[in-house]
């Protein structure tokens, strides 16, 4: 009977020192996590953006769609800003909204 109380004894004092340990941790060991220096830049577009045959400079057109309006016949600013919204939304498979949000953007890069 003695030997099972120290052990219990025992086993509560190691628990005790687990608690105070556990509640502790904190303080015992600490994670230094790199921060940044700097928010990451965003750049305008790609150098080829300048292009007027780059329609992924397009806001929201990217290489799949820009390789579908090409099959279509549409392969400069000037050419999508000619175009119908409704031809492009059917090209594309894209809405109608976005097709005259693309036609728009196309007409004030061709004007510019």
């Amino acid at each position: 009977m003695t030997r099972l109380r120290t052990f219990t004894s025992w086993l509560g004092l190691l628990g005790a020192l687990g608690a105070v340990i556990w509640a502790a941790r904190d303080r015992f060991i600490t994670l230094t996590l790199p921060r940044e220096s700097e928010p990451p830049t965003f750049r305008e577009g790609s150098p080829a953006s300048k292009d007027a045959h780059d329609l992924t400079a397009i806001a929201g057109i990217g290489p799949v769609f820009s390789e579908r309006l090409k099959r279509a016949g549409v392969g400069t600013w000037s050419d999508l800003a000619k175009a119908e919204p409704e031809h492009i939304a059917e090209v594309t498979g894209a809405s109608r909204v976005r097709a005259t949000g693309w036609i728009a953007e196309a007409a004030n890069r061709v004007e510019a």
